[in-house]
């Protein structure tokens, strides 16, 4: 005899849908990011690593928040407004532009790219 469990699928009948959409709205809240806050100091060694990159035309790789979830990039720095804090990175290999306000960077780092 050859019997496969299926596991909570099983069970999926007897939940309504009203049950199925609250647990579908809870997994996704899970994995929610909530922003950090940063110091000046980590400000500071940001600047420097932006200001390195833009002066030799670097490419940087950039961890942010986007929509309560984490977003990777890798590109060459466009402009940086420090008064508003605030960063344009140009992606690589594309022609597209990213938006990216320093609250919600968690890292920045120079990125090993082959030309």
């Amino acid at each position: 005899m050859n019997y496969r469990d299926r596991g909570i699928i099983k069970f999926s009948p007897f939940l309504m849908p009203e049950h199925r959409d609250m647990l579908a709205e809870l997994r996704e809240q899970e994995d929610d990011v909530a922003l950090s806050y940063h110091d000046d100091q980590r400000y500071e060694e940001w600047n420097s690593i932006i200001l390195k990159a833009m002066e030799f035309a670097l490419y940087l790789r950039i961890q942010y928040i986007q929509n309560h979830r984490f977003q990777s990039v890798i590109g060459r720095v466009h402009y940086y407004d420090e008064v508003n804090r605030h960063l344009r990175l140009k992606e690589k290999g594309q022609c597209k532009f990213c938006y990216i306000p320093l609250a919600n960077i968690q890292s920045i780092e120079i990125a090993e790219v082959s030309r």
